[in-house]
């Protein structure tokens, strides 16, 4: 059946109904018979646009039609010509998306690094670069939608760093997002039993009101940096898309902001590498060995991973303190303090620039006589069972290096060097089984002997 001719008042009907709500809830007779009396109404000039508009498109099936074949189909080269058109076209499309797509990135990583160098600069000509601060995060996922960019946030953690003072203040904070994308609860399990091994939700610990959540980092940050900043946070360049997500999730139960306070994310090695570059310029120290991979290795090595009593509670009683955000800021910035703070003559303070004195988890045994019998030490070979009497009268030391000349000195017992042997193997009396060895007569004889035994021995 050949479709119907089109007509401007049908033009008309089709173009109030999308424009209007109320067409759009009229059935096709309803609205045909609503736009009848309107269209009465419209002078020639008004109905213009429509008529010409109808004989347009009954033109360009026209023209379609008769590119058909006698059995109403499209001929077979026009297809492949249409078809080899559209490839063209979509590949073209393809490429100059890809292109666009890389050349945004290239510029937004380009305004990474000048806004970076900008910071660092700014410091340095103020001559206050010491007293730079910057912003570290870290955030912790419960898991990520397949196919598109969105992660579930599970803990963040901020920290405030310059290079005399240390750590400044630090923010950290689990999140209850209520719930996870669905059909990824195993994939959500997973993530967390190998890395922060949080609970899932519905039982997650921490804020459950994203957009409470967001302002209460919004504020921190314009706490950390001044009032009309744009927020610049840090963290390494695997996690800044991971990072940007998760401030995109809080963000967008925020309606209060209206698409304010975007926060950037840099790269925390860029920063390192600059840096370091700007304080060996400062102190008049030879930077040429100084490069990107230099820095990246450094930052990577992670020297304070096992550092105790830097991740919060949670993870310190389960074990997990390397995957905490809290010891992953406060990591990264006794790591900028031990790269850096040296060349700049500064005096560390521990807790804010180096690990905090904690207590040893050993205890020293006393070298009396109820250890020692239980005890299989090196002290044990320099002593008896009888001669670890403790007089009264002697102070207790508890030291190693004490205990160990105190038992050495009461003991009546002396070590006999047994390396060490006096014995002549050419004497028979010290081994009358040997024989006399240097003599090869006797030795023969002996032999001759023996042979004689045995032959009568089978006799």
């Amino acid at each position: 059946m050949a479709p119907k001719k089109q007509n401007g008042f049908m033009m008309f009907v089709n173009e109030w109904r999308n424009r209007n709500a109320e067409g759009r809830r009229m059935t096709l007779a309803e609205a045909v018979y609503h736009c009848g009396t309107i269209w009465e109404k419209m002078d020639t000039q008004q109905r213009g646009p429509y008529n010409s508009g109808a004989k347009d498109a009954n033109a360009a099936r026209r023209d379609k039609r008769e590119s058909l074949n006698g059995h109403g189909q499209v001929d077979k080269a026009q297809r492949e010509a249409a078809k080899s058109l559209m490839d063209k076209a979509q590949r073209e499309a393809a490429e100059s998306l890809m292109d666009k797509a890389q050349r945004e990135a290239a510029e937004s990583l380009m305004d990474m690094k000048r806004s970076t160098e900008r910071l660092v600069l700014n410091a340095k000509m103020s001559h206050d670069l010491e007293n730079a601060k910057f912003v570290f995060v870290a955030f912790n996922y419960f898991t990520k939608a397949l196919t598109t960019d969105v992660y579930v946030p599970a803990e963040f953690a901020a920290c405030e760093y310059s290079l005399k003072e240390g750590i400044r203040s630090i923010y950290s904070t689990m999140i209850d997002p209520g719930q996870i994308i669905f059909g990824q609860g195993s994939d959500a399990l997973h993530n967390s039993s190998t890395t922060h091994d949080l609970p899932l939700p519905p039982n997650a610990l921490g804020e459950k009101n994203m957009a409470k959540l967001y302002r209460n980092i919004l504020d921190y940050l314009t706490k950390c940096q001044g009032e009309g900043k744009t927020p610049i946070v840090f963290t390494p360049a695997e996690n800044i898309g991971m990072v940007k997500s998760c401030f995109r999730y809080l963000e967008c139960e925020d309606d209060s902001r209206d698409g304010g306070g975007k926060i950037e994310v840099f790269d925390i090695q860029y920063l390192l590498f600059i840096l370091k570059k700007e304080v060996m310029s400062v102190a008049g120290l030879n930077d040429e060995k100084i490069n990107k991979f230099a820095t990246d290795a450094f930052f990577k090595n992670d020297f304070f991973e096992f550092t105790a009593g830097i991740a919060c509670q949670y993870h310190e009683d389960n074990d997990r303190t390397k995957y905490c955000t809290q010891s992953m800021v406060t990591r990264w910035a006794y790591t900028f303090t031990d790269f850096m703070c040296g060349d700049l003559a500064i005096t560390v303070q521990p807790g804010k620039h180096i690990p905090a004195p904690t207590k040893p988890n050993y205890r020293i045994i006393s070298s009396d006589a109820s250890s020692l019998d239980h005890e299989s030490s090196f002290d044990s070979f320099y002593s008896l069972p009888g001669s670890q009497v403790k007089k009264e009268s002697e102070p207790e030391d508890c030291s190693l290096s004490s205990s160990r000349l105190s038992v050495a000195s009461r003991s009546s017992y002396k070590p006999k060097d047994h390396t060490s042997f006096a014995a002549d193997l050419n004497e028979m009396s010290e081994f009358p089984s040997l024989g006399m060895r240097k003599s090869s007569k006797h030795h023969g004889s002996a032999a001759s002997a023996q042979r004689k035994w045995n032959a009568g021995a089978r006799n």
